[in-house]
């Protein structure tokens, strides 16, 4: 394994970790979020209230995103994620995003030429927006798409 698709993988793993107790700032929080504010995670894990979280004070949320992707990845069950499990788990998550992007490129290339026009790619997006299929766009589409939008993916 080159040392670039380890350190990749490496990342990968730290994410799944580190992404759920810092959260994922989009710069589009609602005030339906229901992640707490850095505020909230003080008063929450600050045990002698001097301000800081020290290591001692830290823990992770017991329900956590990203949570069940690690739990498949220890697939030996011990609780420990080893560098061959790690892997995997990339392995498996990568061939499932290339699999979803051929898909969604094969529902783009309206007229199956190999290629995905800007027009292709305007029909495809407004017939994902018009749900009752009736050629137009309405204020509540629009909302329902804005909304969907919104949460989070995983």
């Amino acid at each position: 394994m080159t040392k670039t698709l380890m350190t990749t993988s490496m990342l990968s793993v730290l994410f799944l970790v580190v992404q759920p107790v810092i959260g994922h700032h989009d710069g589009q929080h609602s005030n339906g979020d229901k992640r707490p504010s850095p505020k909230q995670m003080m008063r929450a894990m600050d045990a002698d209230g001097d301000g800081l979280i020290s290591f001692e004070e830290f823990q992770l949320p017991d329900k956590h995103r990203g949570a069940d992707r690690l739990d498949e990845a220890d697939t030996d069950g011990d609780g420990n994620i080893s560098r061959a499990e790690m892997e995997a788990q990339l392995n498996a998550h990568l061939e499932a995003v290339k699999a979803k992007a051929e898909a969604r490129f094969e529902q783009a290339d309206i007229n199956d030429d190999g290629f995905v026009t800007p027009e292709e790619r305007k029909q495809v997006a407004f017939e994902m927006l018009d749900m009752n299929g009736d050629g137009y766009l309405s204020p509540e589409e629009l909302a329902a798409a804005q909304k969907s939008r919104r949460r989070p993916q995983d």
